[in-house]
């Protein structure tokens, strides 16, 4: 299983973070938290509300060898695991800005402006 270099896990986590912020559509959306384990990123927004942070997760991404190609994950709160799924695109891989717009579709959806 490839895992990503320093270089580029500090690309992903500065270009998803940024093409969020970037939409305009999550306003109450103060940053999207990257973790990383091996080959795999969890992502977790962080919404403002009230004062107080709160965080969601929304999915995982699976490095592939691939700069640009990402395997993609849902995360369901009813069974607190990540379940592949299509991106909005209709693939199963792609870019994580990918990856972040579609889960922020379905998990940022009483968040929008």
């Amino acid at each position: 299983m490839p895992v990503p270099s320093r270089r580029l896990k500090d690309d992903v986590d500065g270009t998803v973070d940024h093409h969020a912020a970037q939409q305009g559509r999550w306003p109450a959306l103060a940053e999207v938290d990257i973790r990383w384990r091996g080959s795999f990123s969890y992502l977790t927004a962080i919404i403002q509300r009230g004062g107080q942070d709160e965080r969601i997760p929304l999915c995982r991404i699976e490095y592939l060898g691939k700069d640009e190609e990402w395997g993609f994950a849902l995360y369901s709160p009813a069974t607190d695991s990540y379940t592949p799924a299509l991106l909005h695109t209709g693939t199963d891989t792609g870019h994580p800005n990918d990856a972040f717009d579609t889960a922020a579709l379905i998990h940022l959806a009483g968040y929008e402006a």
